[in-house]
């Protein structure tokens, strides 16, 4: 699915707003293991994947972590950094071949203070962050790593094909050798 295409499957979006988004929107096609942005970039644009995996990660101690995964027909970014204009403390890696739209914020800010549609769209998109982001902090305080394991196993199992146990790992805030563990556990 389109960006454009997830809009109008959302919102009543006329041909007029459809124009600008046409105009303004560019995809682009990232091969598997291409970084989109490094961890202190400015950044400029929302990201809908379309297709494909990805991870947002960070360096911590010099160890890559990987904070979330998205997939196809969701969206990403460093929201303080297109917001707040600040270095983003995340980067942004495809972890499979993957077609993304690039949606500059500024356009799109600029018209939500006129456009009640584009208003409601910052919305969702900013609400579906902080709701996944809630989650996660919750899992990751108050489950076990077994726990975390198996919602993910759940909730996400193309993850499992496509990314590295060591992003798996990180991503659970566990060793790799304690999820090799956790993994016997399971199956």
């Amino acid at each position: 699915m389109t960006a454009l295409e997830h809009f109008k499957s959302l919102y009543s979006i006329d041909d007029d707003l459809m124009l600008l988004f046409s105009q303004i929107i560019e995809t682009k096609e990232f091969h598997k293991g291409d970084v989109i942005f490094e961890p202190g970039s400015y950044l400029k644009y929302i990201y809908f994947i379309e297709s494909g995996l990805t991870r947002i990660f960070y360096f911590k101690n010099n160890r890559d972590i990987t904070h979330s995964f998205f997939g196809a027909n969701t969206f990403s970014t460093g929201i303080e950094s297109v917001f707040y204009q600040k270095p983003s403390i995340f980067g942004f890696q495809s972890l499979t071949n993957c077609k993304i739209s690039l949606i500059p914020f500024q356009p799109i800010y600029e018209l939500s203070k006129t456009n009640i549609i584009v208003s409601q769209i910052i919305q969702k998109v900013l609400l579906g962050s902080v709701i996944s982001y809630s989650n996660r902090f919750c899992n990751t305080q108050f489950q076990t790593a077994l726990e975390r394991y198996q919602l993910l196993l759940t909730e996400n199992p193309e993850l499992f094909q496509n990314a590295s146990l060591g992003h798996i790992a990180s991503y659970l805030g566990i060793s790799q050798q304690t999820l090799s563990v956790i993994r016997g556990q399971v199956v």
